[in-house]
């Protein structure tokens, strides 16, 4: 009797390497991938149809992979549909063997399993990559692909400044002499209505140029959300292909509208609302800008949990400036960067239409031209001849009172040299002082410095 022996199929390495790296949620390579296709000839045996579709794979367009689940903000899911490629091609016992040979993982991956494991840390040394150029969207004040925000009082004009902002950028056109890197934008409308479909409309009457990049999503977006999450990535990606411009920037408006009913004093549920916010601006590349209100006292700055702050690359506080259209937009907080200055703004009426009984239905456009704040501090309103200086000195010890931090004499003269320079403080600083004691509006004890409310 003449035995007949069977060939028996063993798994390459390269093939071996594809698909641990696939099961783990890594990328192999093509070179790796075009090795298995070789190594296994047969595209009629288990592992030869493996290697083909593995083949087949690599060569997916990353929106296709996305499509598929292969790519996901949700690795478990992610995991679960990249081992069924393995287990509709050889079965789950067989990928679970495979995926468990030891031997196998350390042959394909010999510096994983040595003694000296390296760290997968980003270490650099000394001052490597102080001369790395900072991006921005707009140059000097958003910085790309970070978390921003501009808080502020109702009617303080915050929406008129997102919109502008996210039309120059759509646009391609400077913002206030800064340059912009041009690109679509996504801005959520969480508090609904037509103010914003009405202000970009004013924008493009008074610039004459349309923004077809600038997209609206008309409803609340809750970042807290991973479903939502993901469906603002897939409007960005849908965004990119119909207009052929990457999305760099994506608003949100306003924190509250978009928060899902929870606290935002609670440091938990802000922190899930900034971890989608992150998610957004990894898979995006974007710049994320939230709209915020300021608390019931707006020296404290925004409302809610000081988690956000900490966040936070970038943060403007919007006030408005008197009684007219105007705001003053003042930096708070510019991490890798100097401030801006403070400046202010005017907004100018633009018509849009006739309505059905005949009146004139306007909006408003920021200028996007600086100037000097006119803005006196409601707590210093009534005081004559009040200067600039004297507001930064009230400034300077409100500031630090409501932070809770020392307001000492030295302390806040340390502050002011640094805004109004050495000399100009020890030739004026006790005349300042002198001023607002006066006036009733700061109390020297001993050597701190309290602030008095003005009635």
């Amino acid at each position: 009797m003449t035995a007949q022996l069977a060939a028996v199929e063993t798994v390459s390495d390269a093939l071996f390497t594809c698909s641990y790296l696939w099961a783990h949620g890594r990328n192999y390579s093509r070179t790796d991938a075009d090795k298995a296709i070789h190594q296994h000839k047969d595209p009629t045996t288990r592992y030869g149809k493996l290697a083909v579709r593995l083949k087949q794979i690599v060569e997916m367009s990353y929106e296709d992979l996305c499509d598929a689940g292969y790519l996901d903000t949700d690795r478990k899911q992610m995991i679960i549909a990249r081992r069924s490629v393995l287990v509709e091609e050889i079965g789950e016992v067989e990928m679970n063997t495979l995926l468990a040979d030891t031997q196998r993982i350390q042959r394909a991956f010999p510096d994983a399993t040595t003694g000296e494991r390296r760290s997968k840390l980003p270490l650099t040394r000394g001052s490597e990559g102080y001369n790395v150029r900072q991006d921005y969207v707009i140059k000097h004040m958003l910085p790309a692909q970070s978390l921003c925000s501009i808080y502020g009082p109702s009617g303080s004009y915050k929406s008129f400044l997102a919109v502008s902002w996210a039309c120059h950028i759509a646009a391609g056109a400077a913002w206030s002499g800064r340059k912009v890197e041009q690109g679509a934008v996504l801005y959520v409308v969480g508090e609904g209505g037509v103010g914003v479909p009405r202000r970009i409309r004013a924008w493009e009457q008074v610039h004459g140029q349309q923004v077809g990049n600038l997209w609206l999503v008309n409803r609340p977006v809750f970042p807290v959300r991973e479903t939502e999450v993901a469906e603002v990535i897939l409007a960005a990606r849908q965004i990119t292909a119909e207009c052929g411009m990457p999305v760099r920037l994506v608003v949100i408006d306003t924190l509250a509208r978009c928060f899902g009913g929870n606290d935002e004093n609670d440091a938990r549920d802000m922190g899930a609302f900034i971890e989608g916010c992150d998610v957004i601006k990894q898979r995006t590349g974007a710049t994320v800008l939230v709209v915020h209100h300021s608390g019931k006292d707006e020296a404290k700055g925004a409302r809610g949990s000081s988690s956000f702050r900490a966040a936070l690359d970038a943060e403007y506080n919007v006030k408005r400036e008197g009684e007219s259209p105007a705001l003053i937009l003042s930096c708070t907080k510019m991490k890798d960067a100097e401030e801006p200055e403070r400046r202010a703004y005017d907004l100018r009426a633009a018509e849009l239409y006739t309505d059905e009984d005949g009146e004139m239905v306007c909006s408003l456009v920021v200028r996007d031209v600086p100037r000097e704040a006119k803005e006196v501090d409601p707590d210093l309103a009534g005081v004559s001849r009040l200067t600039d200086n004297h507001q930064a000195l009230w400034q300077a010890v409100r500031s630090r009172t409501a932070r809770g931090e020392p307001c000492t004499i030295a302390v806040v003269k340390d502050d002011l040299r640094a805004t109004l320079g050495s000399e100009k403080v020890r030739k004026s600083f006790p005349r300042w002082l002198d001023k607002l004691e006066s006036e009733g509006i700061i109390r020297i004890d001993g050597d701190d410095l309290c602030p008095v409310r003005l009635e």
